[in-house]
């Protein structure tokens, strides 16, 4: 009986302190997990241009020095795409103006077709400066031809006859090529058009009573194949043009 009645006392106390521990650990405090700091995220790289066209960022920037007003500019047409950097053409808009009144600077949007053509011929001969005699010039009791409308540039290229450069710039269609031949001149003339024309002048200069054409008999044909592809720089692949004029 004794043994029975300290047997029921033992199992008592044990249920007991299990029930103590229980109450204890169901009550006690979750332990707190130390927060996590969160790493940074690095942003997406911005997308590149595509390998067939990743030498247009390594394209030299040209020195455009106008000679009326004795400014320059240093920059590069195309951005890291191919497409014409609008930043860099408008910098051009404003060097290239009309300096006939000296206290009313004129300048317009110039042709952009005609800035691809001239940065083409820079890149062909290998030349780093551009020497510009004439460009925009203000339509008044004279029209100024595509010079009034922004689509001529009369111009130099360093250490390239003119001849020479002439002779290249009537391989591109849809162009107005002029050569001035006198002592004094010894520059070329381009601008933008849909019917190509070549001329020649003698004439000293601020006149051009010795113009005659040249060539011609081919330009027709010339013309008629033109595409928007042709005036990019040579030997670059060309983006994608939005349409073919």
């Amino acid at each position: 009986m004794r043994r029975a009645r300290a047997l029921t006392a033992a199992l008592a106390g044990l249920a007991l302190t299990g029930a103590l521990v229980y109450s204890a650990s169901s009550h006690a405090p979750a332990a707190v997990a130390a927060p996590v700091k969160a790493r940074p995220v690095a942003p997406p790289p911005a997308p590149g241009p595509p390998p067939e066209l990743s030498a247009y960022a390594s394209l030299p920037a040209l020195e455009i020095y106008f000679v009326n007003t004795r400014r320059s500019e240093k920059l590069r047409l195309y951005d890291a795409f191919g497409q014409v950097d609008e930043a860099s053409a408008k910098k051009l808009d404003e060097l290239l103006g009309d300096t006939h009144d000296r206290k009313h600077y004129v300048t317009t949007r110039l042709d952009r077709r005609t800035l691809q053509l001239l940065f083409r011929a820079a890149y062909h001969f290998k030349v780093e400066r551009v020497e510009v005699i004439s460009a925009y010039r203000k339509p008044g009791r004279k029209r100024q031809g595509y010079h009034g409308t922004g689509q001529a540039i009369d111009f130099k290229l360093d250490g390239v006859p003119a001849v020479k450069l002439a002779s290249y710039l009537r391989t591109l269609p849809r162009a107005g090529v002029g050569i001035y031949t006198h002592p004094r001149t010894q520059f070329v003339h381009l601008d933008s058009r849909q019917t190509s024309f070549h001329w020649l002048d003698g004439s000293p200069p601020g006149r051009n009573w010795r113009e005659r054409s040249i060539g011609g008999k081919g330009l027709p044909q010339q013309d008629a194949v033109y595409s928007r592809r042709l005036d990019w720089p040579e030997g670059l692949a060309v983006p994608q043009v939005p349409f073919e004029p």
